[in-house]
């Protein structure tokens, strides 16, 4: 005989059994190094809603502290499942450890367009051809113009030479008294001049790391180039065109440098993306209604291409990760062309087909073109000298030649000595 059992009884058990599967979830972490994570939060809730059996848990953390962080807490077993990354930290995270390998995951499961789509892909490699980490989203640094300052001034073309330049900034100067390209000269943390001096040598052929033929890293400029590019720089201050107040200013968005771009007092600036976005956003704010004065374009050039670096963050899943295929998910989501149309204006993806899809404002037209002569760090991340080390040895050896005390052939040498020694490395 069949067992009666009550009608709220039944019903309860039947509402158990409808509930439990959507209980069923998996709990990952994202870890997010930037100001904005308010984006990130309601992309996240997308995500959810697409992948009901995921829930992130978004945490922060600062840019200037997320690496040395990740891998103290990799290193006992912890950390989140996925991490917001610099591209040029992966590689080093992965070798020593803190990332697990992305190859198989990438070759089941795909990502974006493909891996062969991603910018600056070659970061992410250790020597055994692993992988650590997927480019997220992608940066460069461009010129930025003050067409009435430049109308003022009677330059009528902008500037494709580094000489161009120069001439552009001293005629502002001389016409209009106001400052012609004002840029950082110092030789604090994350100081400028070092991707002012890339820049410059990298368009003329010349690089402070390079690979030979033979996978030997080799320095690709010699010392007189090097001192010549510094005193390049030096002039903008000792002709007064660029205040020499800004040799003690070591970064490119400080107020010292977008103030009297904002208020028409300075003509020419060169900024990374983010910098100009907001240059442009705080503008429009204090000036409703009127017509933008900025424009951008690539940066002057020597005898190759305008060439900066591509700069940006990458993903990366901790090699503790409990939930991998829960993490991939989340990889593919926030590299998805949906995502930065949605939820990620600001950025621009580290992909070039949906580089190609973006549409870029009148006023970006000009990174949208630099993009194109942008290149990754390579050999300076591959190779076994330090790019923190170069960075502050390049700032420290400019600065003493423009106090005077040494000379720029002194210092040209200093800096060459400098990385061959850290090459020797290898």
């Amino acid at each position: 005989m069949a067992r009666h059992i009550p009608p709220l009884m039944l019903a309860l058990v039947l509402a158990a059994a409808l509930v439990t599967p959507a209980l069923a979830q998996v709990t990952i972490t994202f870890r997010y190094a930037f100001p904005d994570g308010d984006l990130i939060r309601d992309a996240l809730v997308d995500f959810e809603k697409r992948n009901p059996g995921i829930k992130v848990n978004l945490q922060r953390s600062s840019f200037a502290e997320a690496r040395d962080q990740l891998v103290r807490e990799a290193a006992v077993g912890g950390g989140p499942d996925v991490a917001h990354l610099a591209f040029v930290w992966v590689r080093d995270l992965g070798i020593a450890g803190a990332l697990m390998p992305l190859n198989d995951l990438v070759k089941t499961k795909g990502v974006g367009q493909g891996w062969d789509d991603f910018v600056a892909a070659n970061l992410t490699y250790d020597d055994k051809g692993n992988f650590y980490g997927v480019p997220f989203a992608t940066d460069t640094w461009a010129m930025v113009y003050n067409r009435q300052v430049l109308t003022a001034a009677g330059i009528a073309k902008t500037p494709e030479t580094w000489e161009d330049l120069r001439n552009a900034s001293r005629q502002i100067k001389q016409r209009t008294g106001k400052t012609g390209f004002g840029f950082p000269g110092g030789a604090g943390g994350n100081n400028s001049i070092w991707f002012l001096c890339n820049f410059y040598w990298w368009s003329d052929g010349g690089t402070l790391v390079d690979r030979d033929t033979s996978g030997k890293y080799v320095t690709g400029i010699t010392p007189e180039k090097i001192a010549e590019v510094f005193r390049y720089w030096d002039s903008y201050f000792k002709e007064g065109h660029n205040p020499k107040g800004n040799l003690a200013v070591a970064q490119i968005f400080e107020p010292q440098i977008m103030e009297p771009l904002a208020r028409g007092e300075q003509g020419i600036a060169i900024l990374p993306v983010w910098s100009y976005i907001s240059l442009v956003s705080d503008w429009r704010k204090r000036n409703p209604n009127q017509e933008l004065p900025f424009y951008s374009a690539p940066t002057p050039h020597g005898s190759g291409k305008p060439t900066t670096h591509l700069g940006g963050q990458s993903l990366g899943v901790n090699a503790n990760t409990k939930q991998p295929d829960a993490a991939w998910k989340l990889v593919q989501f926030l590299t998805s062309w949906d995502f930065f149309q949605t939820h990620y204006k600001a950025y621009y993806p580290a992909q070039k087909s949906l580089l190609a899809r973006m549409n870029f404002p009148p006023e970006m037209k000009g990174f949208q073109e630099q993009f194109t002569y942008a290149r990754s760090w390579g050999p300076y991340s591959t190779g076994p000298a330090v790019i923190g080390a170069m960075w502050n040895q390049t700032a420290r050896s400019f600065g003493s030649a423009a106090i005077g005390e040494k000379s720029f052939e002194a210092a040209g040498k200093e800096l060459y000595d400098f990385v061959a020694e850290q090459l020797k490395k290898q």
